[in-house]
């Protein structure tokens, strides 16, 4: 089917549908008795069948990744995974110390509150776990190769989510426990795996192999490396150490682009503004153009109007209306229709009232 069987095993719980569980073909073989779950009715909501398309392959490393891993092995010949706690990376060192001055200070709390008669207290904080120790120190292999290599250490929180800076550009990434659902609740010893359970989702427990992945996004891509019962982080070193490395190039160029992009995005916008501007104006032109031309039209009336003002002005007389004489009362409204002449000081000053 090209998917794995927990990816199978999943389809089947999403479907409600009973599938063998663990040991189950281990112990038939072996003519143990087991139990075969009959198949239950389909509870409402449940399509009555599903496509199931296989896992699609991994992507390909990118190429400043590959050219990364291969400067990178000879970069950090000689590191591995620490043995003993003897000789950590600093920062995390400081997780060591860390750890035991907060036991301390929950020890210490919980004694004063108990002689107070206090209701709630703060669990006491467990001692460091074996895993918790493991994945110590290939955290601590890993800041080793890093700085190697040419990045830095931004930040190393305890939890395991920690970022590189890496040519001037932050690489967040996870060095922290692979979970699982457990079929059974854990009792005991093996329910504390580790000292900081409240690090991790409720209900989950240890597979007993850590996961790195480089959260932040390298071309649409997020690199992974999950440890198997063959395959440890210490196998992935350098290809682990080579993509971190190669993300600040990375990084470098998707900036590039996202300035690029944001360049052509201003530069159009610009263009679009000045054509808007250009528009407007031209349309405040073609305006001013009709408004001279509707004067020329008024102004043809006018004149038919004031000639006739004049003519009557003969028959009737230059009498006295309020305070000016019939004849001023046409000059007034001579220069008023003159005024309206779109022509009167020629072509060029015309368009150029229509170009202000």
């Amino acid at each position: 089917m090209g998917i794995s069987g927990n990816g199978l095993a999943k389809i089947c719980d999403r479907l409600k549908v009973p599938y063998p569980p663990r040991g189950h073909w281990a112990k038939k073989e072996a003519g143990k008795p087991v139990v075969t779950y009959k198949l239950p009715a389909r509870p409402d909501g449940i399509p009555e069948r599903v496509d199931i398309h296989p896992t699609p392959p991994k992507p390909e490393p990118l190429p400043q990744v590959l050219a990364s891993v291969t400067s990178t092995t000879a970069a950090i010949s000689g590191i591995v995974v620490p043995e003993t706690l003897d000789n950590l990376h600093p920062k995390v060192k400081a997780w060591l110390a860390q750890h035991e001055r907060e036991q301390k200070e929950r020890e210490q709390e919980n004694k004063k509150r108990r002689r107070e008669s206090w209701d709630w207290t703060r669990p006491l904080l467990d001692d460091l776990t074996e895993r918790d120790l493991y994945r110590f120190r290939v955290t601590s292999a890993i800041f080793t190769a890093v700085e190697k290599a040419g990045g830095m250490i931004e930040d190393a929180p305890i939890t395991g989510k920690v970022i590189f800076l890496v040519s001037g550009h932050k690489v967040e990434c996870s060095i922290v426990e692979k979970m699982l659902k457990p079929l059974m609740r854990p009792e005991g010893d093996a329910a504390k795996w580790t000292a900081y359970a409240e690090h991790h989702q409720s209900g989950l427990q240890s597979s007993g192999f850590l996961r790195v992945t480089i959260t932040t996004y390298l071309s649409g891509r997020q690199p992974q490396w999950i440890e198997t019962a063959k395959n440890k982080i210490a196998d992935w070193l350098p290809e682990i150490v080579g993509t971190v490395v190669a993300a600040g190039p990375i990084l470098t160029e998707r900036q590039r682009e996202r300035e690029e992009t944001a360049r052509r995005y201003r530069e159009e916008a610009a263009r679009r503004y000045e054509r808007q501007r250009l528009k407007e104006i031209d349309e405040r032109r073609w305006t001013r153009f009709r408004e001279q031309a509707t004067d020329w039209e008024e102004r043809a009336r006018l004149l038919l109007f004031v000639a006739e003002l004049r003519r009557r002005l003969e028959v009737e007389g230059d009498i006295r209306v309020d305070d000016r004489q019939l004849s001023q009362w046409i000059a007034w409204a001579q220069e008023k229709v003159d005024a309206l002449d779109p022509f009167g000081q020629g072509l060029a000053k015309l368009f150029e009232s229509i170009d202000r």
